[in-house]
């Protein structure tokens, strides 16, 4: 009998403390503000109803006071999705006086896993198809299965219209052209990771935005065989060069790749930062493999390069 009770009592102890554990875990995480920022969770197909694929919700995170900043455009890697939040980076940006959108677009399948082997054989191009189509959703793609309207562009549209009928504390008009159709790209910066920090760039070729971030932004081949990188990499930009940042990890898997990327893109070497810091604990599955590689937009240790690539939101 005594026994029995012991048993349950030491039971119950272990609970407490592992209820204590998760207490001071969850107390001590980091987090974003809300009595700070204003914090609004909206689904595409609020803001567009001919969405109905990839259906989490934006999230847009700002400071109520700032009227007229930069809107810091976050466009998560493969598999992401806004929910899959860099805290630290997001709370920097935010100091810097950027507003921050965390898009939700179509994040699979990936790029390098459609455009590859027997296909880069007959269409040399399928990057640059594929990001276009991802991007714009303006041309003819079949590879990949993106509606118009689910493209990443069409969607920031849909979003940032929904936002003036339905945000007026936001100002949201300066972000949109003076027909409301296209993003005022001079009061945006896009950041993104992976998958996203490709989008980024693939976008700064095209549009005169006011940064492009990178973070190990992904791999684009013209031959996977043969390892040699995307023409794309090597157009001239629209965005001018010394608005362009991007770090990539010395131990991830794709270090000397992405080195030859930013040498390609032409980014000035100040600009960009081969990342050695310990690695942070955790990780998810979708790093498994490569842990390293997407250690940049989530260890603190990097603050002060995340200050230096976002420079100020403020206008």
């Amino acid at each position: 009998m005594q026994s029995t009770f012991m048993g349950k009592l030491t039971t119950m102890f272990v609970l407490l403390l592992l209820t204590l554990q998760s207490y001071s875990q969850i107390k001590n995480r980091a987090f974003i503000d809300s009595g700070i920022y204003k914090i609004i969770n909206v689904n595409p197909s609020i803001t567009n109803a001919a969405i109905h694929t990839w259906d989490t919700a934006h999230v847009v995170y700002y400071d109520t006071k700032l009227k007229n900043n930069k809107i810091l455009l976050w466009l998560a890697g493969t598999n992401g999705t806004p929910l899959n939040v860099s805290v630290d980076f997001y709370n920097t940006a935010l100091q810097q006086g950027y507003r921050i959108v965390a898009l939700a677009y179509i994040t699979v399948p990936a790029v390098a896993q459609v455009c590859k082997d027997e296909i880069l054989k007959t269409s040399p191009d399928c990057t640059a198809l594929f990001r276009r189509k991802r991007i714009y959703g303006d041309n003819n793609f079949a590879l990949i299965a993106d509606e118009p309207q689910d493209a990443i562009i069409p969607r920031f549209v849909s979003l940032l219209q929904w936002l003036i009928k339905n945000d007026s504390a936001g100002n949201w008009s300066q972000y949109l052209s003076s027909d409301g159709a296209q993003p005022n790209w001079k009061n945006i910066a896009i950041a993104g990771q992976s998958q996203g920090g490709g989008m980024a760039e693939y976008i700064g070729m095209q549009e005169n935005v006011a940064r492009i971030i990178s973070f190990s932004g992904g791999w684009d081949y013209s031959n996977s065989k043969e390892k040699q990188i995307a023409k794309w990499y090597y157009d001239k930009p629209v965005t001018p060069l010394e608005n362009w940042y991007a770090t990539y990890n010395v131990n991830e898997n794709t270090a000397a790749l992405l080195k030859e990327i930013c040498e390609a893109l032409k980014i000035p070497a100040s600009n960009v930062f081969a990342l050695d810091k310990p690695l942070t604990a955790g990780g998810s599955a979708i790093e498994t493999g490569n842990p390293y590689h997407a250690d940049g937009k989530k260890n603190i240790a990097y603050k002060p390069i995340w200050i230096k690539m976002l420079g100020s939101g403020r206008n």
